[in-house]
């Protein structure tokens, strides 16, 4: 039977930099590179090796300590060109990524890392082909599903049945069903991002739509991976939901950032942690790619900490 959407009305918070800024931390002279959270991305395939480089590339500009990589050796290779700071191999981990370029994590064998990294209790970002392994009650658990992976995930599960445009149009409502149904943590992703877990609900609104390019939702997986492990590594008592909440901030604010800077627009660091409708009366921006938010990062974080 399918449920009936919950109304949210106005229980949404809206993300705001100084709630970034709280999830976030400056490295102190005792830190060291395991202090700052290690993250293990399983990510990309032979089919798609490019979403291991754009995850690797944003885990690393977001501030991890250290950034794992497990995947095959053709993907690897690409992803150290790139990211030559990125470790190929297993260790210790803070955070895993799964999923971002694999069409089926079911027939992946880093399946099994899934499967370890929840009963380790140790938070677990499933993206794209990830979705395939998500059950009903699995705690630490992040999903970052667009409109129609939500929908054909709830419909695999025998949850619900709801289109990818009524989970579109639906105003966060789908998420706060689907984080009911599914006991994790959900992100509903879009021009208006939705985080729910429990009672917890989240908004996160992209200041131009330039985001809606592909790769770019490998490069918020990263992002979410290294606030979720810098977060794990400090102990912070934070929920998941408040340190994805920060990744989502800062990711629609580097596409933000990103299209200013491929229009060649100057940009403040006070207008980086404006409010989102602010924004929404300056320059539109220009076209931008996944690197370019992924680059974006750094300029980002340095804004919000420096407020």
């Amino acid at each position: 039977m399918t449920p009936e959407l919950t109304s949210v009305g106005d229980e949404w918070h809206t993300v705001s930099a100084s709630d970034v800024r709280a999830c976030l931390a400056i490295p102190g002279d005792t830190d060291n590179k395991y202090r700052r959270g290690v993250v293990l991305l399983a990510t990309g395939s032979r089919t798609y090796p490019g979403a291991a480089v754009l995850t690797a590339e944003a885990a690393c500009r977001s501030g991890a300590g250290m950034v794992r990589y497990s995947g095959p050796e053709r993907v690897a290779d690409a992803v150290l060109a790139v990211r030559p700071e990125v470790v190929h191999g297993l260790g210790k981990f803070d955070a895993l990524v799964i999923g971002s370029g694999i069409p089926d994590a079911r027939e992946d064998e880093r399946s099994a890392l899934y499967r370890s990294a929840l009963a380790a209790g140790i938070p677990t970002v499933a993206d794209a082909g990830a979705l395939t392994l998500v059950e009903p009650g699995q705690a630490n658990l992040i999903i970052t599903p667009h409109a129609k992976e939500l929908s054909a995930l709830l419909e695999r599960l025998g949850l619900a049945k709801l289109s990818a445009d009524e989970i579109a149009e639906s105003g966060g409502e789908a998420a706060v069903d689907a984080a009911k149904l599914l006991g994790c943590t959900v992100l509903l992703k879009g021009r208006h991002t939705y985080i729910v877990e429990g009672e917890e609900r989240l908004h996160v609104r992209s200041p131009n739509s330039w985001l809606a390019t592909a790769g770019t939702g490998d490069v918020l997986a990263g992002v979410i991976g290294t606030v979720l492990a810098g977060g794990h590594a400090r102990g912070d008592a934070r929920s998941h939901a408040q340190m994805t909440g920060a990744a989502a901030w800062l990711h629609a604010r580097g596409g933000w950032f990103a299209s200013q800077r491929s229009a060649g627009i100057p940009v403040l660091p006070t207008s980086v942690h404006a409010p989102s409708l602010m924004l929404d009366h300056g320059p539109l921006g220009g076209p931008i790619l996944a690197t370019d938010v992924a680059a974006a990062m750094p300029s980002v974080i340095a804004a919000v900490l420096s407020k």
